[in-house]
């Protein structure tokens, strides 16, 4: 079967682990090489061993998005040991949870340094090597669309990300760069456990949600495509419509939940 990746270098942050990893297996199955990057060095050793012994080609880079100089890092090494950056997956992200209120200004100031500013440091720093061609994929979420009760905070840098790319992709399309956002709904990783907590806040009920492996694979068909916008179930899209087209119907639905 034709690798439709072939001959490409692609960079995927928080990769370590859920999402990241499983984006990674997938774009190296599709015949990328594949940059993996994260702050546990341990873990992305381990996953450049699994792909490399499945014939898949891996770079693991000890990385943290936070920091401008450790992006600029992993970004020479991806240009001086394979050559490029072609796709830019940016899936690093870090969770908040607590009520507007009583959220710490420290712990969202972080959460933004990470889900942001992270992905703007790995964008700045990627984009004078990247052509006509290459793929740039921020990785959303539904809640960036609309913000939900008890995780204001965390759905706050998610709009924020979608704001960077709508401009983005406007303003690269000229070089013949396409800027993809992804929104996942609710996905079965260890990512809600790893999260900050402002207190002892209860998380509410949230439906079981889909394999990081489904939305790898779409994260993948946007590499190989280049679309705009990537949802990863109809549901999700669903919801995005329906919250935006009845505000107050979801307003109320909400008040119900968060108090279940």
């Amino acid at each position: 079967m034709e690798q439709a990746l072939s001959g490409k270098v692609a960079v995927v942050t928080g990769a370590s682990s859920g999402i990241g990893a499983a984006t990674a297996r997938e774009l190296a199955r599709r015949g990328a090489a594949v940059v993996l990057a994260a702050r546990d060095a341990e873990r992305l050793e381990g996953l450049r061993r699994e792909i490399e012994s499945s014939g898949g080609r891996a770079l693991p880079v000890r990385t943290d998005v936070a920091s401008r100089d450790s992006v600029r890092r992993m970004i020479g090494r991806a240009v001086g040991e394979l050559g490029g950056v072609d796709i830019l997956v940016n899936n690093a992200g870090l969770g908040l949870s607590g009520k507007i209120s009583e959220v710490r200004p420290e712990d969202l100031r972080y959460v933004f340094e990470v889900n942001v500013i992270g992905a703007l440091h790995c964008i700045q720093e990627a984009l004078p090597h990247m052509g006509p061609g290459s793929r740039i994929i921020n990785v959303s979420s539904v809640i960036g669309k609309r913000s939900i009760p008890m995780v204001g905070a965390y759905c706050a840098t998610k709009a924020a990300l979608n704001a960077l790319s709508d401009a983005l992709r406007v303003e690269v399309a000229g070089m013949g760069i396409t800027v993809t956002s992804v929104y996942p709904g609710t996905t079965r990783t260890a990512f809600r456990e790893n999260s900050r907590r402002t207190g002892g806040e209860k998380r509410g009920w949230r439906p079981r949600g889909v394999s990081p492996e489904r939305v790898a694979r779409r994260i993948a068909w946007a590499a190989e495509r280049g679309p705009r916008d990537v949802y990863v179930r109809p549901l999700d899209r669903l919801f995005v419509g329906a919250v935006t087209l009845l505000p107050g119907v979801a307003d109320r639905v909400l008040r119900g939940w968060a108090k279940g």
